[in-house]
């Protein structure tokens, strides 16, 4: 039996004011709260076999890797632009460490790649908007608020394309 693979980005473990810039998704009373709703949707959602391709803006603060180690599956990342601690503690977590990557016939990366940058790949598969919509079917966002706070299987993400 194939491995399911997801994607996600824009976690933001452990970063207290994005549950005040993103309030309407992340209606959390405290970070603690976020983080423990977000820890619960993905492991009911990616077992240990499962790789979860996490497209940036994983964790803030000192402590906010600790939850990493709680969460199911292999873990690949895609850096993202909040993404400044040791790259030690990244390679605690994560298998693979990538600043861009391709997937399938698609470009992994954090902030959306200029359409003209692209022109070889089906769609851009990215994070770094968090509640923005892009209007183009090429840019597909798989911030956390965007697909429900939890890693979304790919065979979805990529469906239609």
């Amino acid at each position: 039996m194939t491995n399911r693979v997801f994607a996600i980005a824009d976690t933001h473990f452990g970063h207290k004011r994005v549950i005040q810039f993103e309030h309407d998704a992340r209606p959390y009373a405290s970070i603690e709260e976020h983080d423990r709703d977000l820890i619960q949707k993905w492991n009911a959602t990616v077992n240990k076999r499962d790789v979860v391709w996490h497209l940036g803006d994983v964790f803030f603060g000192k402590d906010g890797h600790l939850v990493l180690g709680e969460l199911n599956g292999t873990k690949k990342l895609v850096m993202g632009n909040h993404d400044q601690h040791p790259l030690e503690i990244y390679q605690r977590y994560f298998s693979k460490i990538y600043g861009v990557t391709q997937y399938r016939s698609c470009i992994f990366s954090h902030v959306p790649v200029a359409r003209s940058q692209g022109y070889r790949f089906m769609a851009n598969v990215h994070g770094h908007m968090h509640s923005t919509k892009m209007p183009d079917p090429w840019y597909i966002c798989v911030s956390a608020e965007q697909v429900d706070m939890r890693p979304k299987l790919m065979d979805h993400v990529l469906q239609g394309l």
